[in-house]
């Protein structure tokens, strides 16, 4: 998935930085902002996940652009204060699973964004008809994709339920690679949890700590919200 990065390179250009990335990863979208001549700091929960990110910045030579960190997104402290943007990209704001947790983060954001500075973050919009579903037996095929050494990997999901009082969407995770020949050589499973968040919830929250909402889109087209696809949001400080 990289149709959200020139959604997010627009906004880094009309901010002009410098950037901040809450759950940065392995760089996926840090990395082409980079390139496109901003300067940025990125931060992850996962020390694993910021090893791949510096040895793929390191490779294509934008060490000097970028700094990395190893913090909880709701709760952390950077030198810099006078970020021109922050965003929270791949729905990472939905594994906060407390209004708490997602208070926090939103109030470390505002305090590290210069007055005018903008937060874009990205949710899907809850589906009743998902939320209400029952947990599935099988496995459904999300994608295939081929490793290095030539073996095909197969991504299968499946949903497991909802905690509606807590707002909690739960699946299971199967990951199965092949060899050449087509014989199995290696299952893992992980389970992921994200919390859902209504629309008007999230704007209050975001009010609460100090943020206007400019825009809410559906999808990284920017066509308007209408209660299906994703809650991309535009908030200033």
């Amino acid at each position: 998935m990289m149709e959200d990065v020139p959604f997010y390179i627009e906004y880094a250009k009309e901010t002009g930085g410098p950037i901040l990335e809450l759950a940065c990863g392995t760089g996926r979208v840090l990395i082409p902002i980079v390139e496109a001549g901003f300067t940025i700091h990125g931060l992850d929960i996962s020390e694993n996940m910021l090893c791949v990110a510096r040895a793929n910045i390191k490779e294509k030579k934008l060490s000097d652009l970028v700094t990395l960190s190893h913090n909880d997104m709701a709760d952390f402290d950077l030198p810099i204060k006078n970020y021109g943007m922050a965003y929270i990209a791949a729905r990472s704001f939905m594994h906060l699973f407390t209004q708490k947790k997602q208070l926090d983060c939103l109030e470390c954001v505002h305090r590290h964004l210069k007055p005018g500075g903008l937060l874009l973050m990205d949710l899907y919009a809850p589906n009743f008809k998902w939320l209400s579903k029952a947990p599935e037996d099988d496995f459904e095929v999300r994608r295939e994709f081929t490793l290095p050494n030539g073996n095909r990997v197969i991504h299968k999901r499946r949903f497991r339920g909802v905690d509606a009082v807590n707002q909690i969407n739960s699946e299971e995770i199967l990951f199965e690679e092949y060899d050449r020949k087509g014989n199995l050589v290696h299952t893992k499973k992980a389970y992921m949890d994200t919390r859902f968040t209504f629309r008007y919830e999230l704007e209050l929250l975001l009010d609460k700590v100090g943020f206007r909402v400019q825009n809410i889109f559906r999808d990284y087209k920017k066509n308007t919200f209408d209660g299906t696809g994703e809650i991309i949001v535009v908030a200033q400080k």
